[in-house]
């Protein structure tokens, strides 16, 4: 059953989706509310995926977040339905000399559903001020895997770097007990300096949860990512005994790209026994 919050008229959030599972025990959107600037695609049955597996691709009409902007997308998955929501472009964030923009993300996943919330990386442009928040509630015997990441990208013949990126993210029970947060703040001055042992060398940043009850998967996910090339990872147990966190560092996007999906893919096995296949944008 869809949860009043998530669909309380008084919401101000841009994007509002569904999945259920139907009687045949294939996951399908069971509800869709989406305005300006977002465009959300069909449902998709991907190969490889599990059995049933929904999978859609949310866009951007605009071209970007910009400044003032206050974006919103709350995301549902009801009991025993496998649901994946990616991004078809990475997001760009422009120049926000004005006021900063903010995005925020609420995720719920009810018993025995499965839940991936994987977009693309935010690129901050120069002048960017980007403040990310997301929220994942989880429900007894619900699991998710979700990821954050970003980079800073000035256009050919521009300088200048973004002024900051803010992320905050915190995982709940449905009764709003906090079982884990992390919060993250750079400013783009200092994360262009290229600090020795810090951020040298280091040109995106990314973070994974595997969210869940059951015994921290962090050997699977050390396994998986080990030995990628240009690529720095750590991974820690959450408290709250709700799953496990992995911090990536790359010297680029592709790195990057291949450490979010290494993750991705080990956990998605280890919870459907099918790995899927890299994903073509």
């Amino acid at each position: 059953m869809m949860t009043s919050a998530l669909w309380s008229c008084e919401s101000s959030e841009q994007a509002r989706l569904s999945f259920a599972r139907a009687p045949d025990g294939t996951s399908y959107i069971a509800r869709q509310q989406v305005g300006y600037p977002f465009h959300l695609g069909r449902n998709l049955r991907l190969p490889g995926d599990p059995p049933g597996m929904a999978a859609a691709y949310l866009q951007s009409c605009s071209g970007g977040v910009f400044a003032g902007e206050d974006l919103g997308l709350l995301l549902h998955a009801g009991a025993g339905a496998q649901a994946h929501l990616s991004t078809g472009a990475a997001t760009i964030a422009h120049a926000m000399r004005e006021r900063p923009a903010r995005q925020r993300v609420r995720l719920e996943a009810e018993s025995g559903a499965l839940l991936e919330y994987l977009p693309l990386a935010t690129i901050l442009f120069p002048g960017a001020r980007l403040h990310s928040r997301i929220e994942a509630v989880l429900h007894p015997g619900a699991r998710m895997l979700l990821s954050d990441a970003f980079c800073a990208h000035a256009p050919e013949g521009e300088g200048g770097v973004f002024g900051w990126y803010r992320a905050d993210l915190d995982v709940r029970t449905v009764d709003g007990r906090l079982l884990a947060a992390d919060r993250l703040y750079v400013e783009g001055a200092d994360f262009q300096r290229g600090l020795p042992g810090i951020s040298d060398g280091v040109r995106v940043l990314g973070t994974f949860l595997s969210l869940g009850e059951g015994p921290p998967p962090c050997a699977a996910l050390r396994a998986a990512l080990e030995g990628i090339d240009g690529l720095y990872a750590g991974v820690s147990v959450l408290p709250g005994d709700c799953g496990a966190m992995v911090r990536l560092a790359a010297v680029g996007a592709p790195e990057l790209r291949r450490g979010l999906h290494a993750a991705w893919a080990a956990m998605r096995l280890e919870f459907t026994g099918r790995a899927p296949a890299m994903r073509r944008r």
